[in-house]
């Protein structure tokens, strides 16, 4: 596996955060952030868990296989020097569970869309394709699997690691 140098490292030695990743947790999360738009909105009159599902049971599947994906988001909010040694085991092995979600909310999107006997729906044709290149992205990202095999603890041997190439 090739390893990345110090100019990926953020300032607590620990690999940055890749866009694509923080991209992929807002879209596997976006049942919840619609959930969260839909409670701070005042207006009562403008329902946007309406507007984006049609039927409340599409709405609640929408929640339970986002669910999955709120794991490895608690774990990666909590990823920082300081942070407990289990969450360095845990952390290792979080991109399946976000494998998993996107798995489970293509094959729900498909599913939508047989509903629909496949008549072109621009909301679901969206959704699919960003679901569809987070799968691709989570699986071939070799970025990705160091970003996921890294915790900010390990500080030390990295600055020495970086000192030893320099002399």
């Amino acid at each position: 596996m090739k390893l990345y140098g110090p100019e990926y490292w953020d300032k607590y030695g620990a690999y940055r955060t890749p866009i694509g990743f923080t991209l992929a947790l807002i879209i596997l999360l976006r049942p919840y952030l619609i959930w969260a738009f839909a409670a701070i909105s005042r207006r009562p009159e403008l329902d946007l868990v309406a507007l984006v599902y049609r039927q409340k049971q599409d709405f609640f599947v929408a929640l339970a296989i986002a669910a999955i994906a709120i794991v490895p988001a608690t774990v990666y909010s909590l990823r920082r020097p300081g942070s407990s040694l289990r969450l360095k085991s845990l952390w290792r092995h979080m991109r399946w569970p976000l494998v998993l979600c996107a798995m489970l909310d293509l094959a729900w999107l498909i599913l939508q869309a047989s509903q629909q006997y496949y008549k072109f729906s621009l909301y679901i044709a969206v959704q699919a394709v960003a679901v569809a290149w987070i799968l691709l992205y989570l699986m071939r990202s070799r970025y990705l699997r160091v970003f996921f095999a890294d915790w900010p603890d390990e500080l030390e041997s990295k600055k020495s690691d970086a000192k030893g190439k320099d002399n």
